[in-house]
């Protein structure tokens, strides 16, 4: 009898000891997957903040300027409208020809629509932007649309705010809606 005694109790000793290592067990599960489910949130809300654009005052002038530049109803027009966000380095190169702006009253008018920014800050002082968007323009009633790209850099000038102070023809994407 005492052995079956004995072997119950081994028996139920493990039957406990097994049951108590399994509920440690569990607890330690769950609480790897609560930090797991917490790191995720957190990766989650910076994967967000690393892929929209946050509206920081360099893209606002970034935005304002490409509208300018981009939307007008005469040559002349377009680089009155664009000054105010450019420094002098910046308006040369919309015109790298050495030529004087343009004061005609040609019959060429733009438009873009569905900007895509996309930003890259180097500095508190130095942005640049790779614009994508559909831009139209008629010269003689004749419109065409294309999707171009445009890389303008911006600086933080002193008491003025973000200037763009050059831009860049990047390309055109073609074949595509």
């Amino acid at each position: 009898m005492e052995s079956t005694q004995k072997k119950n109790f081994l028996f139920l000793m493990t039957v406990f000891v097994t049951a108590t290592l399994v509920i440690m067990y569990i607890f330690s599960l769950r609480s790897q997957l609560n930090d797991v489910r917490t790191n995720q949130g957190n990766y989650e809300e910076q994967i967000q903040s690393l892929s929209s654009i946050q509206n920081t005052d360099a893209l606002k002038v970034n935005r304002q300027f490409l509208e300018s530049f981009f939307t007008y109803q005469t040559t002349a027009e377009r680089y009155k409208k664009v000054e105010p966000f450019m420094t002098v380095q910046g308006l040369k190169a919309t015109h790298p020809s050495g030529t004087e702006l343009p004061d005609s009253e040609e019959s060429v008018q733009s438009s873009m629509m569905e900007l895509k920014p996309f930003e890259y800050q180097s500095s508190k002082t130095e942005a640049e932007f790779f614009n994508e968007f559909k831009l139209t323009t008629e010269f003689n009633n004749v419109s065409a649309t294309d999707t171009v790209i445009v890389k303008t850099s911006l600086i933080y000038v002193d008491k003025q705010g973000w200037k763009v102070d050059d831009v860049e023809f990047v390309g055109q994407l073609t074949g595509r809606e």
